[in-house]
């Protein structure tokens, strides 16, 4: 009978995540139809957003639970907001830059902050999938690999947006445009190095604090549940490549195909990773 109530508490939990990944499908797609009306474009950004916020929350404490994933939201939010004050101030270690006021009136808007958590924790389970970590407790190397190959996942992200982002819809402006269609190069390793630092310390502290009870094993052990982060990444590499509709340029059809030579790819070999693996239900 307990076994029983199990499957279908994990069912639930399922069902629910899934349900939000499929709502967050609908409004990626919506982006299109939003495009020439500016307050309902910031209005669709934000509720695309929160569903991601939420997304990884919930995929989150299912994996590490409530403590250590706010552990995760804490760290990524100091690190970010530092480097990003700091890059804006000094320039260092992105460049010179400043946000638009239609993101808010922060020197740093917080969904910028929420976005560096939301993508970090789909570029970290990913990791963890193309790792074959998975569910495995970090030892040895693996606290250095993960995050490592993390950061790139990661950094593929940015290098499909920010040109789109910045130079195309200005909400934050370089001063000094740069080589990668008004993006500075130096913007690109200064990521690397941001998400890989707040990578590395999540991944030394959760290679002591990650305890799998086995009443959260069954809930994990399964391949829907690692196939989570790997179709939310495609879903906003989606999102990129339908910015064709937002303006049919150079721009956008160069972003829509590095998007799909670098996040879809990373998407694929993660699925083909998940449905390969013999230890998942």
């Amino acid at each position: 009978m307990k076994n029983e109530i199990n499957q279908n508490d994990k069912k639930k939990f399922n069902k629910i995540r899934w349900l939000l990944i499929i709502v967050f499908f609908i409004f990626n797609v919506l982006l299109i139809f939003t495009y020439k009306n500016p307050n309902l474009l910031a209005i669709d950004t934000f509720i695309v957003t929160a569903l991601l916020f939420i997304i990884a929350v919930f995929n989150g404490i299912e994996r590490y639970n409530q403590k250590n994933i706010a552990i995760f939201f804490i760290i990524t939010l100091l690190v970010s907001f530092f480097f990003e004050n700091l890059s804006i101030l000094t320039g260092f270690p992105f460049g010179f830059y400043h946000y638009s006021p239609t993101l808010g009136m922060l020197t740093v808007p917080l969904i910028i902050i929420f976005g560096y958590f939301s993508m970090g924790y789909l570029s970290w389970m990913l990791a963890h999938v193309l790792t074959g970590q998975y569910s495995k407790k970090l030892e040895g190397k693996q606290i250095f690999i993960v995050p490592f190959i993390a950061s790139f996942i990661m950094v593929m992200w940015d290098l499909t947006i920010d040109p789109i982002s910045s130079t195309l819809q200005g909400l934050w402006i370089w001063q000094t445009p740069g080589a990668y269609f008004g993006v500075p190069i130096s913007n690109f390793f200064g990521w690397l190095m941001v998400v890989f630092v707040f990578f590395q310390i999540f991944s030394v502290y959760i290679s002591k604090y990650d305890i799998i009870k086995p009443e959260k094993e069954y809930k994990i052990n399964n391949k829907p549940f690692w196939s989570e982060a790997a179709i939310v990444y495609g879903i906003t590499a989606l999102g990129t490549i339908l910015s064709i509709f937002y303006q049919y340029n150079d721009i956008t059809l160069n972003m829509a195909l590095i998007t799909v030579f670098t996040m879809i790819f990373v998407v694929i070999l993660a699925l083909t990773n998940i449905l390969n693996n013999t230890e998942l239900e």
